[in-house]
């Protein structure tokens, strides 16, 4: 019956419960039970319950992040790359990654308690109104009739004590503020190649990093992005764009922040 949380405390490997074999034969034939469900009787309540959280454990992808200060969530470049959006010059949007980062985000507001604080920040405006979208489906976005714009939805808007709850923005309303957990949509996927960097080439290796990572270079936004969270930032994007001896050079805090996910601070998934 809870409505947010449900602790299992015990072992799920003990005896299970007693069955009379004749009362046992009644409730099958009365119920009418599948092989499944006549099977299901001789487990435990607290086996069942165990079994159904494991299940989940798989299905969500729950990333183990007690104790871990950093994750990191693989959107693979297949099947959708980054792509500017219809309508606007220069926004990027990717929709696949989009579609994680709501599921992410609403899985931490359900299973985190009423005083945990989330933010998610892009770097386009278009993701983030993509990335609203996808909240919109499960009703905790809504347009502002107002404005026309989008805002988080009122019940999801504050926490218990009277803090900012929830925040979808870009780097530049992120500015000043923390929050709890902070997920961080890289939102830039291609399989673009940059020369390595040589004395000779400067010129050549600015302009094709630029054109592969674009605001991932710019120090100032990348500084403000990864340091918003109080306890737990998760990068959410295609890995491989931090990872080779040129990411260190084009994107150090992004290739240093995976490698750091890596560790035994973080993780990846």
């Amino acid at each position: 019956m809870a409505e947010k949380r449900v602790i299992l405390v015990g072992d799920h490997r003990q005896l299970p419960h007693l069955l009379e074999p004749a009362v046992e034969s009644e409730m099958a034939e009365i119920q009418n039970f599948t092989e499944e469900q006549g099977k299901a009787l001789h487990d435990s309540l607290f086996e069942r319950l165990w079994k159904q959280l494991k299940d989940r454990e798989v299905i969500d992808g729950f990333p183990r992040v007690v104790g871990k200060v950093c994750a990191w969530i693989n959107v693979p470049h297949l099947p959708g790359n980054s792509e500017r959006r219809l309508g606007t010059s220069r926004s990027w949007t990717r929709n696949d990654e989009a579609q994680v980062v709501a599921k992410e985000a609403v899985r931490l507001l359900n299973s985190c308690d009423a005083h945990t604080t989330i933010g998610i920040i892009t770097f386009y405006s278009a993701q983030r109104d993509l990335i609203f979208e996808h909240l919109a489906q499960v009703g905790i976005a809504e347009r502002d009739p107002d404005t026309q714009g989008w805002r988080i939805s009122p019940s999801w808007q504050m926490t218990a004590g009277g803090e900012e709850r929830f925040r979808v923005g870009t780097v530049d309303g992120f500015q000043g503020k923390e929050f709890d957990i902070v997920l961080l949509s890289i939102v830039r996927s291609n399989t673009e190649n940059i020369p390595t960097q040589t004395p000779d080439n400067l010129s050549q290796f600015e302009s094709a990093a630029n054109r592969k990572y674009g605001h991932l270079r710019l120090d100032n936004r990348m500084n403000v992005a990864m340091s918003r969270q109080r306890r737990l930032l998760i990068s959410v994007g295609d890995k491989q764009m931090a990872i080779g001896a040129n990411a260190e050079v084009a994107v150090p805090a992004l290739s240093s922040f995976l490698k750091m996910c890596g560790g035994p601070d973080g993780i990846v998934r």
